[in-house]
C-alpha cells in the first residue's frame, strides 16, 4: 500500500489547528515582553511623572503623580484587546500548510511602531481616564502637542525558535518523535 505523504500530513494535522501554535506563541511573546524577539521597549508610563496641586488653603501643595500604568506590561494590560483577540488560522493546501494570525488592527500599529501628528491627550490617573473634573482642574494630564512615537513591539515576529516549535509539532503529528 502506497501512503501520500501530503494527504497523511493534512489528515494528521487536521485533528487539531496548528494555527494555535502561532497564537500561543504570539501571546507568550506579549507575556515575557518579547524576550524570544530582544525585547519589547519600555513603556513611556515607566519613566513620566507630573506635579500636580493637591489640598486647598493652607494645606495646598504640589505632589508628584506616577502614570497609573507604571510597571505595566506592553500590549497586556490594558483592557487585553491584543492578547485575547488574537486568533490562529490553518489552511491546507496543494503545497502544504498555510497558517496566519488574525487580531485587531492596532496588532499591527504596534507590531511596526507608529508616531500620531498630536496633539495627544494623555490621562494621568484613572479619574481623569473616566473624565472627572476634579482631576481636570487638578491638571491630572498631559497634552502631548507634537504627537507620541510608540516604538515596534513585534508580536507577530516568527523567529527561528518559533519555527522550530511549529517544525515539532508537525513531526509530532506524523509520529516522527
Amino acid at each position: 500500500m502506497r501512503i501520500n505523504l501530503r494527504d497523511e500530513l493534512q489528515r494528521r494535522l487536521r485533528k487539531g489547528n496548528v494555527g494555535d501554535i502561532l497564537r500561543a506563541q504570539a501571546q507568550r511573546r506579549i507575556e515575557t515582553k518579547g524576550a524570544d524577539v530582544g525585547g519589547y521597549a519600555r513603556l513611556w508610563a515607566d519613566t513620566a511623572t507630573l506635579k500636580v496641586w493637591k489640598g486647598r488653603g493652607k494645606n495646598r501643595r504640589q505632589v508628584l503623580l506616577r502614570h497609573p500604568r507604571r510597571g505595566g506590561t506592553p500590549l497586556y494590560d490594558t483592557g487585553q484587546t491584543i492578547y485575547n483577540n488574537l486568533k490562529g488560522h490553518t489552511k491546507y493546501t496543494d503545497g502544504g500548510v498555510r497558517m496566519w494570525l488574525t487580531g485587531p488592527l492596532i496588532a499591527i500599529f504596534q507590531h511596526h511602531g507608529f508616531t500620531t501628528r498630536g496633539p495627544n491627550f494623555i490621562p494621568f490617573s484613572k479619574a481623569m481616564s473616566r473624565g472627572d473634573p476634579k482631576a481636570k482642574k487638578r491638571g491630572e494630564y498631559v497634552w502631548a502637542k507634537n504627537g507620541v512615537t510608540v516604538p515596534s513591539r513585534p508580536i507577530l515576529a516568527v523567529p527561528k525558535s518559533a519555527r522550530l516549535e511549529i517544525a515539532r509539532a508537525i513531526a509530532d503529528a506524523l509520529g516522527a518523535r
